[in-house]
């Protein structure tokens, strides 16, 4: 299936979940997330999740990691809407948010983190195939970051569905991902 119609269709399958069922799916995810080795990373870049979208709520998991990794940097993005390019900020727990038009939650004030210093990045998804191609909102803004960064960045997705066996019109500029994490599994590509 194509990008366009994957969109399409898992768009709505997130949209369909009830508030009950996306708690679940978080709770689940979390597990998933805290069995990672977070041990190493210095700067981890994770999305705030749009939650008109129903995207997965990262905080529980930022606190997780603030508690038991504080040695580890959380890094958030700005977007720009423009160029569709993201910049990056340090995330503390008295930072600042507001939200941009899209609803996502961004740093009113904070230090900025070049993309080179990151070392693995969390990243919204719809859904993945079994080769680490993802389906994001259809903006690069990912893979324009992910092109930015060191090349041994980890590339980490987050998606309430588990993969679909391909993705068929992936492009030269696409940049899958290593590493996917869905409730209740973890793949690794």
């Amino acid at each position: 299936m194509e990008k366009a119609k994957l969109r399409q269709v898992y768009k709505q399958k997130r949209n369909e979940l009830s508030l009950e069922e996306v708690k679940q799916l978080d709770d689940l995810l979390l597990e998933e997330l805290k069995a990672y080795d977070w041990s190493g990373i210095k700067y981890l870049h994770c999305y705030l999740s749009i939650e008109k979208f129903k995207e997965y709520n990262t905080l529980p998991f930022i606190d997780w990691i603030w508690k038991h990794f504080p040695e580890i940097t959380i890094v958030i993005s700005k977007s720009d809407f423009q160029s569709n390019e993201l910049t990056h900020y340090s995330f503390f727990k008295d930072t600042s948010l507001e939200l941009n038009s899209w609803g996502i939650p961004e740093p009113i004030v904070a230090e900025e983190i070049p993309p080179t210093a990151i070392d693995a990045i969390i990243t919204p998804m719809l859904v993945v195939d079994m080769l680490g191609n993802r389906v994001g909102y259809g903006k690069g803004f990912y893979d324009r970051f992910f092109a930015s960064c060191k090349e041994d960045v980890k590339k980490l997705g987050v998606s309430y569905f588990p993969p679909v066996e391909a993705i068929d019109d992936i492009q030269e500029w696409d940049i899958p991902i290593d590493l996917a994490f869905t409730p209740g599994k973890t793949f690794v590509f």
